[in-house]
């Protein structure tokens, strides 16, 4: 069985709570740190595209199960031959949108 993956949604860590303060940490609902920078002896050299980095990491994680949900519902809207398609469709046409706004959107913290 695969282990499942640290709660959503993630966040990017703030100082306080990072082991070193230049490092980005990315952590889980429960507070668990799951991703942080490589570079934390770079200082300021990378930070701004280490916090690009992480806001993005936490923006597709966050937006995976909405994106993945809304792919599979359009996908059987596609499929099936339903009654009232154009009511199927326009349900299909708002998951879409959602996730597509919730992906588009950073999720820094």
């Amino acid at each position: 069985m695969m282990q499942k993956h640290t709660p959503l949604p993630w966040r990017i860590a703030e100082p306080g709570e990072r082991v070193a303060f230049e490092e980005v940490h990315v952590t889980g609902a429960n507070g668990r740190p799951v991703a942080s920078t490589l570079y934390p002896l770079a200082k300021s050299f990378w930070r701004a595209e280490d916090e690009a980095n992480a806001c993005f990491i936490v923006t597709a994680v966050n937006a995976h199960e909405e994106m993945l949900a809304a792919a599979q519902f359009t996908l059987s809207v596609m499929k099936t031959n339903h009654l009232d398609i154009e009511l199927s469709e326009k349900l299909a046409i708002e998951k879409l949108e959602a996730a597509i706004a919730k992906a588009a959107s950073p999720q820094a913290r």
